[in-house]
């Protein structure tokens, strides 16, 4: 009896640890008509509608004790989120290749709407976020403080042929956007991916740039290249005296079971501390959205 007991007493102890609280920086928000399905390259199969998507992502959520989560979506599909669970944080993502015009931007964002801006998807429309059809929205997120996710580094396979002729993996280098910070030196912008690829260029860039911030996104869970480059960022980064502006970020799409892989995956890596982990996981973001105030 005392040996279940002790057992027992364990396992909650490791729950605690492994799902303190979470603020997930980066998930994707679908209505049925923007949904889609498929198997990632790990192997994970997609949720089969946009409802059970949905469903999922808040079970998952219940599940690893995650406060708040910024998803990224059209706004239709923001309003459904934000309408199911007051967790979700809206953010606008512009898919479509047309961006909404700016004037309705702005009453989204003083209306609340819209809390973050992104995730920007400029590189699969062959652009960055240097641009200038950005620019105008930059000022704005500027203007009310309003945080910029901005798609870093690669992407999936033969992503011309699904969808996005002018998406190039060189146009997720952050080096490429050292513009936008000059020209909006308060802005709340984070790199998704943390450059992935281009990891060691982010690096520099958090270096040269105070204000710039990293989520994880999809590396820790997708293909062991992007494992790889995960571990080698986080390494430096915590070597570089970086990891108070890296944030947890799932990237979860259409697998809800991503979350978890997320989460396990850097609860597993042992060259970060307890203390690092929750810096990541919770305490960063919660700075960077502002939450503290």
């Amino acid at each position: 009896m005392r040996q279940i007991k002790l057992v027992f007493t364990l396992f909650i102890i490791g729950c605690n640890i492994s799902y303190g609280q979470i603020i997930d920086m980066h998930m994707h928000s679908y209505t049925e008509k923007d949904f889609w399905v498929g198997t990632a390259r790990n192997g994970l199969e997609s949720s089969n509608t946009a409802k059970e998507t949905l469903e999922h992502t808040i079970q998952k959520m219940n599940e690893h004790n995650i406060e708040y989560a910024v998803v990224c979506g059209s706004i239709e599909s923001l309003e459904l989120y934000t309408k199911t669970d007051k967790r979700f944080i809206p953010g606008y993502q512009d898919s479509e290749e047309d961006l909404i015009p700016i004037e309705q931007f702005e009453e989204y964002i003083q209306s609340g709407k819209i809390k973050v801006f992104g995730e920007v998807m400029a590189v699969y429309k062959g652009k960055t976020l240097a641009d200038s059809i950005y620019q105008p929205y930059l000022a704005v997120c500027e203007k009310y403080g309003v945080p910029v996710g901005y798609h870093s580094g690669g992407s999936f396979p033969n992503a011309q042929q699904l969808g996005w002729p002018n998406y190039r993996i060189s146009l997720g280098d952050p080096f490429l956007i050292e513009d936008v910070l000059v020209k909006f030196p308060k802005l709340k912008l984070y790199l998704m991916h943390a450059g992935e690829n281009f990891y060691e260029n982010t690096l520099r860039m958090m270096d040269g740039y105070p204000n710039l911030h990293a989520d994880l996104g999809v590396e820790m869970w997708l293909h062991p290249m992007t494992k790889d480059f995960a571990v080698k960022f986080l390494k430096s980064a915590k070597e570089y005296g970086f990891l108070h502006r890296v944030m947890f970020g799932s990237d979860q799409m259409v697998w809800p079971d991503a979350i978890t892989n997320s989460i396990d995956f850097l609860n597993d890596l042992d060259f970060l501390t307890k203390e690092e982990k929750e810096m990541i996981f919770y305490k960063n973001a919660k700075k960077f959205l502002g939450l503290n105030e």
